[in-house]
């Protein structure tokens, strides 16, 4: 069973290669010494050059600089409007509302597309331990307030609990037979996980530490409801509110 958590986890990891495995737009500095830095350019004046790369700043003499590439970049790419992102969160579902775990595990992720100015449709996957683990498959829209380098958000999501593993709840039962007026002792059965719908509304807020990747947390309402089903047609439904806290990070 733990197996089958782990797959399910990394089956939603996956969605993030595509933001790992995008051409990195890098502007070059070659060195006479034969070096080459690929980062953010800087200052290139009469006596120095300095160039950011991978969070350190490096700077030389000009006499110690071959030559210099940089990097043409398009209106677009000056912005944090990007056209698409991915991000991914992680996050604890608080409050108990008939589950045994008092603030269960979330993963999500999920890519998303601009459709106007500030406003972002998307769809994702996840992974989430409640009395069940479960995969969120769900649609979201977000709206950010700002094209800045730090912005608040909204984000609307909705989507389906796909049960991962047979359902942990159990129904009771005492059996009684007219014909001879007795109680047989109490029997039980394991019920089926059939999963169920979900909405969870949240507010935000996001900062970029450069042009690609960027953090953010939110913090919001959480609703859903899980279904059952047992042998004669039993049927059971649950339904939670949770208060949603996730941190995560946004690439594109």
């Amino acid at each position: 069973m733990k197996m089958k958590k782990l797959l399910f986890i990394l089956l939603a990891g996956l969605f993030l290669v595509p933001a790992f495995a995008q051409k990195s737009n890098k502007d070059l500095v070659y060195l006479k010494s034969g070096g080459i830095i690929r980062g953010q350019l800087i200052t290139h004046d009469v006596g120095i050059t300095k160039i950011n790369s991978a969070g350190n700043e490096w700077v030389f003499k000009n006499s110690e600089v071959d030559s210099i590439s940089r990097y043409s970049r398009t209106k677009s790419e000056t912005t944090l409007s990007k056209d698409y992102f991915f991000d991914t969160s992680f996050g604890v579902l608080v409050g108990n509302s008939g589950n045994n775990q008092k603030a269960p595990f979330s993963f999500i992720t999920s890519l998303n597309f601009r459709v106007k100015d500030k406003l972002y449709v998307g769809a994702g996957l996840g992974t989430e331990f409640l009395d069940e683990s479960y995969m969120p498959a769900f649609g979201q829209i977000q709206y950010k307030f700002r094209d800045t380098k730090f912005t608040p958000f909204i984000n609307l999501q909705t989507g389906y609990m796909v049960p991962l593993e047979d359902g942990n709840r159990q129904h009771y039962t005492n059996y009684y037979s007219p014909s001879s007026s007795v109680y047989y002792p109490q029997t039980s059965e394991k019920l089926n996980a059939e999963g169920g719908y979900f909405i969870n509304p949240s507010v935000g807020f996001q900062g970029f530490t450069s042009e690609n990747f960027g953090w953010f947390f939110s913090f919001g309402y959480r609703h859903h409801q899980l279904n059952y089903s047992g042998e004669n047609a039993y049927k059971l439904e649950t339904n939670y509110s949770r208060l949603s806290l996730k941190i995560g990070f946004i690439f594109n």
